[in-house]
């Protein structure tokens, strides 16, 4: 179960269940929302076809289209057609378990679409028209498996979807209900994904330690690898057009010149990292970046990335969060201006709790009740079984490499070998 968030100015977006929240991040008030039926056939969702092979000519993102006319292109588009019945196989498990849940949610660059994806027994990408009111759906299109990760393109002509196998599919946005292209694949699950601006490379990290730098449109071609993580890379974030920084695993956060597949520098963080945020402080010069941290003391760090020159960086940590880490089970945040807004679980609830990013302390500027309507409006609301599904964010610690040790294994069998011929003979 997911609990996703973040912010687009000026709209934080809270994603949880079977709704979206759109809501002013000072004071809480919710803007608008989108609810998702419990059964998406109802919203003109198909049964997955098989997928396509891997293309090779120009994808939607080449064809020279002003985002007006794809903005036109999409609207006259027709949500909902033909609502054929979601096949079974599908499901991720049985029972309310398997629930339709909100996955992950991005607003396009251009701010005129949102898409959502969702796990559960439907997995689906949903492609939205953001109105000043509410959203209005576009398409529904099934996903092979449960995504893990969500990017449009600089143009908003197409969204990235990448899956827990770690295949990164092409969705239209102006064909709004055409089949996916299977664009490139990992050998494990992909946890973030990025596009340069100028469209020429995707750029994944995944759960084997590796940045991969693909060629677009000519995926079949790797451009690149920024290889030096000991451990899972959870986060990427484009920085210039030529330099990215990521978080791993290994407790480090680093910034390579991805075109090179250079490492610039490393940085040693005081715990793993499995969530990286990072905002413009001065456009190719300044960033802040925020990494939720694993099983530490304090949730979250705080860091001043600044380029001094071409290829010279430095890292400079300006705040810890505690965050009340270990009293609830923190999943996600959001950073604003001045703020950071962290979701996660208490009694097996949805929570949201906001610190002030100078202090580090929680906010007092936030009305009370405000944040519980929020939270009313995002717990879970009852699947088709009428039964509400408690929130358990995923069980991060299976991120990490099992660290197998075979000689301790294999005495522990041997002595309980013994033991048993012992038993038998006695």
């Amino acid at each position: 179960s997911m609990a996703t968030i973040f912010f687009a100015e000026p709209e934080l977006v809270v994603g949880h269940g079977r709704r979206v929240l759109f809501v002013n991040p000072d004071d809480l008030q919710i803007f608008k929302e989108i609810e998702l039926p419990p059964d998406l056939a109802t919203c003109g969702l198909k049964a997955p076809e098989p997928c396509s092979c891997p293309a090779t000519g120009p994808g939607p993102g080449q064809e020279q289209q002003s985002a007006a006319a794809a903005a036109d292109g999409a609207a006259t588009a027709t949500a909902g057609s033909g609502a054929g019945k979601q096949q079974e196989a599908t499901a991720s498990g049985s029972g309310s378990a398997a629930e339709v849940a909100v996955q992950n949610v991005s607003y396009s660059p251009d701010g005129q679409l949102l898409a959502v994806t969702t796990s559960g027994s439907q997995k689906a990408l949903l492609l939205y028209r953001a109105r000043p009111e509410h959203a209005r759906l576009l398409s529904a299109r099934p996903l092979a498996r449960a995504a893990s990760a969500l990017r449009f393109c600089s143009d908003s002509s197409s969204v990235l979807v990448t899956d827990k196998t770690g295949d990164c599919y092409q969705y239209n946005c102006v064909e709004v209900e055409s089949a996916p292209r299977l664009l490139l694949g990992h050998l494990s699950v992909v946890y973030d994904i990025l596009w340069s601006e100028d469209q020429q490379h995707i750029i994944t990290c995944d759960r084997d330690d590796k940045i991969r730098v693909t060629n677009y449109p000519a995926t079949f071609d790797i451009h690149s690898y920024c290889l030096g993580h000991r451990e899972f890379v959870s986060g990427l974030a484009l920085l210039t057009d030529r330099h990215i920084a990521s978080a791993s695993g290994d407790k480090t956060l680093r910034i390579w010149n991805f075109i090179e597949g250079k490492e610039l520098l490393v940085h040693e963080l005081p715990a793993p990292a499995v969530r990286m945020q990072v905002r413009v402080l001065e456009t190719d010069k300044v960033f802040q970046a925020a990494v939720l941290l694993y099983d530490n003391m304090d949730a979250l760090a705080l860091y001043r990335l600044e380029r001094s020159g071409r290829e010279s960086w430095s890292i400079k940590a300006t705040q810890m969060v505690r965050a009340e880490a270990g009293a609830w089970n923190i999943c996600n945040f959001t950073l604003t201006a001045n703020r950071i807004y962290v979701t996660g679980a208490e009694n097996e609830r949805l929570a949201l709790r906001v610190y002030d990013s100078a202090t580090g302390q929680q906010s007092n500027g936030v009305p009370e009740g405000w944040l519980k309507m929020v939270l009313d409006g995002l717990h879970a609301l009852p699947d088709a079984d009428g039964n509400c599904v408690p929130f358990q964010p995923e069980d991060l610690s299976v991120w990490f490499k099992k660290r197998f040790d075979n000689v301790s294994d294999y005495l522990e069998r041997k002595k309980r070998r013994i033991e048993e011929q012992q038993q038998k003979s006695n």
